[in-house]
């Protein structure tokens, strides 16, 4: 049915304004940006899944001490 509408129309003639094309290069680079930035604030999660660790501390070690010393 879908092709048979597809070649009964007529070739329809479109305009596409050149602020069209500016506006989705700027969706596209917004995309991109924001993914970027969740990955920065999400990186440590990130890698903690791919590499199988967990960030959080042992139940041994108390909360305002850390093992690296500073």
């Amino acid at each position: 049915m879908f092709l048979v509408v597809l070649v009964a129309l007529p070739a329809g003639l479109a305009y596409i304004d050149p602020g069209t094309g500016s506006y989705i290069f700027q969706a596209i680079v917004g995309g991109l940006l924001a993914a970027a930035l969740a990955i920065k604030v999400f990186w440590r999660r990130i890698w903690g899944f791919v590499t199988g660790r967990s960030r959080r501390r042992p139940a041994s070690e108390p909360a305002g001490h850390s093992a690296r010393p500073e």
